[in-house]
């Protein structure tokens, strides 16, 4: 199996403290750190690069690191194996540092969480197939032009026929805002029964629904990595008002959006090891000074 060819060990939410400092050190697997806000600076080798919201970092095998915080810093990390020689060369060989990447990235980083925490049958297999979309999701970023960074991409699997692929990345691009069935058809050159028919064909679900469910899905991922209250998500994710969102937001993920933050709070923070058999190590130390 192609997803044989990697293996998540662990994953974590670090909330790292002022006070906090990783010290420099390797080890003999692969990491990756998502750095979801706050600020400092990140040791590869000799070189010290400051952080910002939204960078990632790739460490490869024995190349020293560590971090020192500037503020309260929120970070996703992933410590993970690969099995195949020729995408270990390929990694290698990569930036360490990307930025501005995939918007799928931190959902991806969600996904392998909750069947960690899950562990329902093939989770492991699971694990491994979302972080292979991950890397290369990130290995496209670095041979890609530099340009449009910020637009959400068609998630992989995503409609086959290209009428839908473009309503897709419309939504993607315009889910924040006022948006609907007539200006999409306008966009597209078409009308509106066109647009809903091919739609409905393709994704089974009218492009309204879809629209309601990226808006949820970006929601989601507000609520697990900010701080931003219900009511400023609402406002970000394109609903117009805080009962709308809670309505729409219960419908589809099955639970209010304050019961979604408090489950993500109490869980999303410990560890939550994928292989049972691996020990992770503990570099964090806390400054006396």
């Amino acid at each position: 199996m192609l997803t044989s060819s990697v293996e998540v060990l662990w994953t974590a939410r670090y909330d790292y403290q002022p006070s906090w400092k990783l010290e420099p050190h390797a080890h003999d697997y692969f990491q990756i750190i998502y750095f979801v806000s706050g600020s400092g600076s990140i040791l590869l080798d000799d070189h010290e690069q400051a952080i910002t919201p939204g960078d990632l970092f790739l460490i490869k095998p024995q190349q020293r690191h560590g971090l020192t915080v500037g503020s309260v810093v929120n970070s996703l990390d992933l410590k993970f194996v690969v099995k195949d020689g020729h995408l270990q060369h390929t990694l290698r060989k990569a930036a360490n540092h990307f930025a501005a990447c995939d918007a799928a990235i931190p959902h991806l980083f969600e996904r392998i969480r909750q069947e960690g925490e899950g562990k329902g049958p093939l989770f492991r297999e699971l694990c491994g197939a979302y972080l292979l979309e991950m890397l290369i999701l990130l290995l496209r970023q670095e041979r890609r032009p530099k340009r449009n960074l910020h637009l959400a991409k068609v998630p992989l699997g995503g409609p086959a026929d290209a009428v839908s692929k473009r309503i897709v990345e419309f939504i993607q691009q315009h889910y924040a805002e006022d948006v609907h069935l007539p200006e999409i058809a306008r966009a597209l050159g078409m009308s509106d029964r066109r647009i809903r028919q091919k739609f409905q064909e393709s994704v089974g679900v009218p492009p309204m629904r879809y629209l309601l469910q990226c808006r949820v899905e970006h929601a989601q991922e507000l609520i697990s990595y900010s701080d931003y209250a219900l009511k400023e998500i609402a406002e970000l994710t394109g609903f117009k008002s805080i009962h709308h969102f809670t309505r729409v937001f219960s419908e589809i993920a099955g639970v209010a959006p304050g019961v979604w933050r408090q489950q993500n709070r109490q869980g999303i923070r410990k560890d939550v090891y994928i292989n049972p058999h691996f020990s992770n190590t503990i570099w964090t130390i806390t400054d006396a000074a």
